[in-house]
């Protein structure tokens, strides 16, 4: 394996499918924080939103390592370890590109808007629940449950930059790695003799 080939082509993947996912990441947020949707239209359309970026992450994901796949020394192969190191550190890359969508997309909208965004989503959530529920829990029982919520909202102080890409680089992270225990080996190639 080329190093300097292979890590070219985890930094070129892994920066197009972070700003594929960091799209994505600052269309949900702004759903959320600007759309001034109905709770439920809002909770369809980042349903959808949702299952079309993971399929598309899976879909890239599988196509990247697919074409690394392809491109290795008929030789040498492409072993399960070198497409699992491969999803890996694609994931890894694609991690921090979201953590930073994320930063620039809470720098530009404000804290404080983001954070009141979120308050007026769990009060809202909240009502809509006592409304809904049919299994007898108070109202107060879910007031005092959203009012810890947001306490904890208001005293959290601004994440740096660095929070935002080390939690987006935890969630790409696990996922990348699941992920690509199952493509590594659809996309292992044996050595050729």
């Amino acid at each position: 394996m080329n190093n300097k080939i292979f890590w070219s082509d985890v930094l070129r993947a892994g920066a197009l499918l972070g700003l594929v996912m960091g799209l994505s990441s600052i269309f949900e947020n702004f759903i959320k924080i600007k759309s001034g949707m109905a709770m439920s239209t809002m909770s369809l359309v980042l349903t959808l939103e949702m299952i079309i970026s993971l399929v598309i992450f899976i879909w890239l994901l599988y196509r990247f390592t697919k074409r690394r796949s392809l491109s290795a020394e008929p030789r040498e192969g492409f072993p399960f370890s070198y497409g699992l190191i491969y999803v890996f550190s694609t994931s890894v890359l694609t991690g921090i590109v979201v953590g930073l969508a994320n930063t620039l997309f809470i720098a530009v909208v404000g804290y404080d808007t983001y954070v009141n965004a979120l308050i007026e989503q769990m009060d809202s959530a909240a009502s809509l629940l006592a409304q809904v529920d049919q299994t007898g829990v108070s109202a107060a029982s879910y007031d005092s449950m959203v009012d810890t919520m947001i306490e904890g909202l208001e005293s959290s102080s601004r994440p740096s930059v660095f929070d935002n890409i080390f939690a987006a680089m935890g969630n790409y992270i696990i996922g990348g790695t699941l992920l690509g225990l199952i493509i590594a080996y659809f996309v292992r190639r044996e050595p050729e003799l």
